[in-house]
């Protein structure tokens, strides 16, 4: 078990020097990632988040987050996935049977789960059937990231006879629930985002959390920060990916990369054009780094403040996070294109696997609309209006 800062952050390192090593090979072969979550089980992260008292490592998000980056520059598929583990298994605690959050989290310390999400808004909503032991949920996700390599599924069903929304946590291996291993995108190949399927699958009393209403008159604000933790997660992701992609690209244009004919200079790196292009593309990346901290600790500071936090405290950090969604976007995209100009043409082959920078960007990137982010922020700056808590805000 894990219990220290300096722990989390070694072990993090050593498992993203074994993932680089093998990240090219990997994302071509595009297989759910098994063997890198059976590693990192044994590294004794998982139960980080979780609280010592129940068996947990007892750390803090700054800490997880830091030690989520060097295996996000490795590979950026398996660190959303990973990342997802940690929001997953957190968010739990965003609801009242406590009894029952203390269980899962104990259940979670003491055999390592990994944990999955299967609760894309956008699709048909699981349907819950009231049984004797608790209820049976039906129904089909797609976008399941972690889903296929978890231990446990995160999840939201309505109850068929009465309409109430619950949270719900799902075996996921227990009989009638399909992974389809139906993730064929362009990136991301090894974030395990494809699709599950439940069938008459059983939820125990013990795996039910209560009401999941963003709205209404359960609504809390602390209740609504699953949401926003996801939306940190992703900018953590594309500012990890600007880094990956940079640090490849020094490295490939110190060893090499040859000078160009007309530059006047015998080494690559004494280029002012590339010295000029990489100085800007890191400016860029530090900035954007610095944001996604800031709005890191706006979150922290929400959740720290538990079920007293308020609509004015979870705005402001869901306007934070949203201006760091639009500047890191913008930052991954650009960071992961013109990379290749500090390179060359060489670069674009396939032994380079540069490419898979951009395409990982390009894929998460269109997780949802960045326009609407800048419009929230833009919102806040013209008129003072929070975001409204939604499925994406």
């Amino acid at each position: 078990m894990i219990t220290s800062e300096e722990a989390a952050l070694d072990a993090a390192e050593s498992l993203a020097e074994r993932f680089a090593a093998d990240a090219a090979r990997a994302d071509t072969d595009g297989r759910a990632p098994f063997d890198q979550i059976a590693a990192l089980r044994a590294s004794g992260l998982l139960p980080a988040l979780v609280p010592t008292r129940l068996g947990g490592g007892g750390l803090d998000w700054h800490t997880v987050l830091r030690a989520l980056r060097p295996i996000i520059r490795a590979d950026a598929g398996l660190g959303h996935v990973i990342a997802y583990h940690f929001v997953n298994s957190w968010r739990i605690q965003l609801n009242e049977n406590q009894h029952v959050i203390d269980d899962l989290y104990r259940g979670l310390s003491a055999s390592s789960w990994f944990w999955g999400g299967a609760g894309n808004p956008r699709d048909a909503g699981l349907e819950l059937t009231p049984t004797a032991d608790g209820f049976t949920v039906s129904g089909r996700k797609f976008f399941a990231t972690g889903a296929q390599v978890a231990d446990r599924v995160t999840a939201s069903g309505t109850r068929v006879d009465t309409g109430e929304r619950l949270a719900i946590v799902i075996d996921a291996k227990a009989p009638g629930v399909v992974h389809h291993d139906d993730w064929s995108n362009i990136g991301q190949r090894l974030s395990a985002s494809g699709s599950v399927s439940f069938t008459d699958v059983a939820v125990p009393h013990a795996h039910v959390l209560g009401p999941n209403e963003q709205d209404g008159e359960l609504y809390r604000p602390y209740g609504s920060l699953s949401i926003l933790a996801f939306q940190l997660a992703m900018n953590h992701i594309h500012v990890g990916l600007a880094e990956g992609a940079l640090a490849e690209a020094a490295d490939y244009a110190r060893t090499k990369t040859r000078a160009w004919a007309m530059s006047g200079v015998e080494n690559a790196v004494d280029d002012p054009y590339i010295r000029q292009t990489i100085g800007e593309l890191t400016a860029q990346t530090r900035a954007a780094d610095a944001l996604t901290w800031s709005a890191t600790n706006l979150f922290v500071d929400a959740a720290n403040k538990g079920w007293e936090l308020s609509d004015e405290e979870r705005g402001r950090a869901a306007v934070e996070i949203a201006a760091a969604k639009v500047v890191t976007t913008r930052t991954a995209l650009h960071v992961t294109s013109t990379a290749f100009e500090l390179m060359g043409a060489r670069a674009t082959s396939e032994s380079a696997a540069m490419d898979r920078f951009w395409r990982n960007a390009r894929t998460i990137t269109l997780h949802d609309p960045v326009v609407y982010k800048a419009q929230e922020v833009g919102d806040f700056a013209l008129t003072g209006a929070l975001p409204t808590p939604s499925a994406y805000s």
